[in-house]
């Protein structure tokens, strides 16, 4: 599901996406639109290869790859949990750069780390 998302020209010149590769960058931005309005998603490597990349010459592997870099980054922008059996994953600090003028509700559970009460 395509959502409208909106990217700040600070994402082009942050010093943390500026390291990034090319290819890490578009599945970085990717990961933008793939979430939810509230920044989650399922941490399906393969949904998110379709979603994101479908006409990309780019492994699932790859993608991983990508997920791992950016969840283990110094001070990460994505975060990757469990909640209910199932994985899922979160763009940390999304909605300080997103304003979602009609926010649809989060089928989603909230990341138990950086949303234990249920709030972003």
């Amino acid at each position: 599901m395509a959502r409208i998302r909106t990217m700040k020209p600070a994402l082009f010149t942050s010093r943390n996406t500026s390291a990034y590769t090319d290819a890490q960058f578009r599945t970085f931005a990717g990961l933008i639109v793939y979430c939810d309005d509230k920044g989650r998603g399922e941490d399906d490597v393969e949904l998110i290869k379709a979603e994101i990349a479908p006409r990309i010459k780019r492994s699932p592997g790859q993608i991983e790859a990508h997920l791992c870099h950016f969840a283990s980054e110094k001070d990460p922008p994505l975060c990757r949990y469990e909640a209910d059996g199932e994985r899922y994953l979160h763009l940390l600090g999304f909605l300080d750069h997103q304003r979602i003028n009609r926010p649809t509700k989060s089928k989603i559970p909230p990341c138990p780390i950086h949303e234990p009460e249920g709030f972003f």
